[in-house]
């Protein structure tokens, strides 16, 4: 019996962590060639979901609404209301309560209630029935791939600001109809969203595909990606949805170069991989040379910076944009070049080429990254939300 219990406590962590945390298969984004985003609102109808609506008429943008069953009965006022307004309506299922959803002959009912081609479990839950039913019941999952954090007591400034950090094309956005912090928020992201270039639209508008064992993989890995930048104190050098670099300030680790010594203040370049991941090669040109223009504004705001860096297989194409190229020692290129491999191979589905396998150093001394992409407002500070100098919360 022991083992029994086991095994089944073993079937519901695995699908959990394969559907739920990777996301397997489920509709968490887009294509990330479009700047294109889906606001998606979990809980409602609720007491904030006419205030929702009018904020959203402000800006002209639609929306998604995944609504629960029992609100939604008590309310077909605000229901109709979502759907005039333009709003797309799925099923977030009966009830919220998530620990229901393990007996699973109340999961069926829980799901089979409500229409809705698309569904979303409450907190994304899943058990070893959830993908079962709702091929059954003819429904996708919907998960997301950027969590608005809006349940968690923590200043809408600051939740609006990580937002835009994280904030990518093709990108469905978990945000919840009910908390007061999430119109705060909105008020505050909304407006930058839109100044930024992103065009909010419906899922249908976004039209999501499931994702692929590696798509799942690269969700799973998001959060090592934020506890990294939080520590490390990085930041986005623009918040654009092709903005490709992250930059982080700390002393150059080497090796030693021609005036520039080990350990003078330098910005290590971080691409942005999952925004350009899907570029073709001429588009993957153009947008790394403005996003060069954006690095070089954060050089000129600090004078301690005395070059930029990177360390990568593709350090030779580097070479286009001006940068030098320096070998590494035997075991920093191999750290360098294993790392590189793994990134190509986990973004873009691809090995390095035999001829430029080896990882080398790239990079360009103060004055010639101000000379070569020379800041339009060099002395201006940078704008909030959207241009914070450190990661947020």
């Amino acid at each position: 019996m022991e083992l029994i219990f086991g095994l089944v406590l073993l079937l519901y962590g695995v699908s959990d962590l394969l559907f739920r945390f990777l996301g397997l298969g489920a509709y968490a984004h887009a294509s990330r060639r479009t700047p294109k985003v889906a606001l998606t609102f979990d809980d409602g109808p609720s007491e904030r979901t006419e205030a929702l609506l009018e904020l959203l008429r402000q800006h002209g943008v639609t929306a998604t609404f995944f609504l629960t069953g029992e609100r939604a009965k008590a309310r077909p006022d605000l229901v109709e209301a979502i759907k005039r307004e333009g709003h797309q309506v799925e099923d977030h299922g009966e009830w919220h309560q998530a620990w229901r959803l393990f007996l699973p002959w109340v999961e069926w009912e829980h799901m089979r209630r409500n229409p809705g081609r698309y569904y979303r479990p409450p907190h994304g839950l899943h058990t070893p029935f959830t993908r079962l039913f709702a091929r059954l019941l003819g429904k996708r999952i919907a998960l997301w791939d950027l969590e608005s954090k809006d349940w968690l007591d923590l200043p809408p400034e600051a939740l609006a600001e990580r937002l835009l950090y994280y904030l990518r094309p093709g990108s469905i956005i978990l945000l919840h109809d009910g908390p007061e912090r999430t119109l705060r928020l909105l008020e505050r992201a909304l407006p930058e969203m839109l100044r930024l270039g992103y065009q909010p639209v419906t899922l249908d508008g976004l039209a999501p595909l499931p994702l692929t064992p590696r798509l799942a993989l690269i969700r799973g890995l998001q959060g090592f990606e934020e506890r990294y930048n939080a520590k490390h104190r990085v930041a986005r050098a623009g918040y654009g949805p092709f903005d490709l670099f992250r930059v982080e300030k700390k002393p150059f680790p080497g090796p030693d170069l021609p005036g520039l010594p080990r350990g003078t203040p330098a910005l290590e370049l971080h691409l942005e991989s999952q925004r350009s991941m899907e570029l073709s090669p001429l588009e993957a040109i153009r947008y790394v040379r403005e996003s060069l223009k954006k690095v070089a504004e954060r050089v000129a705001q600090d004078p301690e910076v005395r070059l930029v860096y990177g360390y990568s297989y593709l350090a030779q194409g580097a070479r286009l944009f001006g940068f030098h190229t320096h070998p590494l020692p035997p075991w920093p290129r191999l750290a360098a070049t294993l790392s590189s491999a793994w990134f190509l191979w986990l973004y873009r589905g691809e090995l390095p080429k035999p001829d430029r396998s080896w990882a080398e150093l790239a990079y360009l001394s103060r004055e010639e990254i101000l000379r070569r992409f020379p800041p339009s407002t060099p002395a201006s500070p940078p704008q909030a939300p959207g241009e914070g100098q450190t990661p947020p919360p």
